[in-house]
């Protein structure tokens, strides 16, 4: 709300420009009337279906509209005790601090400017019912998101939906080419993004973290530009630091809902598997998709079972996850691949060459 009296004397402000912009001056105190933005909060909770917590307004602005639950910081509380009050009066939720999403502006026609700060929290007890201002709180799928009060709350949203976004979609992706870097890992990368790969995987372990960080969003920048879904293997600082779509984890890697706690949230998660039981257990730790294999013998798998078609078939058949096979694959074997029910081909030193044509050769043969 813009001032119109000076907050020290009381007397009328004037309109001068100063310091390049108009601002509110007392010509008796000779001070200048600044505006600051009201510090607001909203919190942005996601149920285990991946829904947004929204609550309903019972009072102007945007009455009867929905809204993330937040409100007004009050004097001598924390952006983030602002936010676990708010979500806990409006919400009877009990939340915890996962991050900080966006800072985001905002008008409102009592208080004026808001600087919103939207946090990512996790439910961690109580039982949802509305209150204070809410008079009904509800999950949405961010696809069937009621009509918002605020566009700074549409924009968190935005913000925090992006990545869930790229998973729900995930599961509409076509079959085809899963391209696992090697040796020039960002020529390779480069190549299947020109090729139409559905994923590229950049696995690497030797290079020092800040070369392979800087490899990361490299890679990452050829496949936002081609739609291609980014994995990396098992490192999780580097998935999230290059903002990749996913990471890939083995059975000795770190377990799937601890990687969950620290990815941010709708990431990609795929297990590798080579038996019936682990892909039942990683199925019901929520993975994404499975990495089966070695399908067939290989050099780059020494020492893993070979599951041969009869295994992959076996897995493909029980799980209704999307299944990536690994191990011993060429063209020539790629049509039993895709009978034994694989929906992606992964493959290494078959894509060191040729890698543009061999990545489009294998969506053909993968598409309808």
């Amino acid at each position: 709300m813009e001032k119109k009296f000076c907050p020290r004397c009381g007397k009328p402000l004037q309109k001068r420009c100063l310091e390049g912009r108009e601002r509110g001056y007392c010509p008796a105190c000779r001070a200048v009337a600044y505006e600051n933005p009201v510090p607001a909060t909203a919190a942005v909770v996601f149920n285990e279906r991946h829904e947004l917590l929204l609550v309903r307004r019972g009072a102007e602005p945007g009455l009867g509209k929905w809204c993330l639950p937040g409100g007004f910081q009050e004097t001598g509380e924390t952006p983030e005790q602002c936010m676990l009050r708010e979500l806990l009066e409006e919400t009877g939720l009990i939340g915890g601090i996962r991050g900080l999403i966006a800072l985001e502006m905002g008008m409102n026609p009592v208080a004026g400017e808001v600087l919103v700060a939207g946090f990512l929290v996790a439910v961690e007890s109580g039982e949802l019912q509305p209150g204070d201002d809410a008079v009904a709180a509800e999950y949405f799928p961010l696809r069937q998101l009621p009509e918002l009060a605020f566009q700074s709350h549409a924009r968190i949203i935005e913000q925090a939906g992006r990545p869930l976004r790229t998973r729900l979609c995930f599961h509409d992706l076509p079959g085809g080419a899963y391209v696992v870097t090697s040796n020039d890992h960002l020529a390779i990368a480069r190549a299947a993004c020109r090729g139409g790969a559905r994923f590229v995987q950049y696995r690497e372990k030797d290079a020092p973290a800040r070369q392979r960080l800087a490899t990361a969003r490299r890679i990452r920048e050829h496949c936002r530009e081609s739609g291609t879904l980014f994995i990396v293997n098992d490192q999780l600082d580097i998935a999230v630091l290059s903002e990749a779509d996913g990471v890939h984890v083995g059975q000795d890697d770190i377990a799937i809902h601890d990687a969950r706690r620290l990815l941010p949230p709708g990431m990609i998660i795929g297990v590798s598997c080579s038996s019936l039981e682990e892909a039942r257990e990683a199925e019901r730790q929520g993975a994404d998709y499975l990495g089966v294999g070695a399908v067939i013998a290989t050099p780059t798998k020494e020492g893993y079972p070979v599951l041969g078609l009869d295994g992959l078939r076996r897995i493909a058949a029980m799980s209704a996850l999307p299944v990536v096979a690994i191990g011993g694959i060429d063209l020539g074997n790629m049509a039993g691949i895709k009978a034994a029910g694989a929906r992606y081909a992964a493959m290494v030193r078959e894509f060191q060459e040729d890698t543009a044509a061999r990545v489009a050769a294998v969506n053909r043969l993968f598409s309808p």
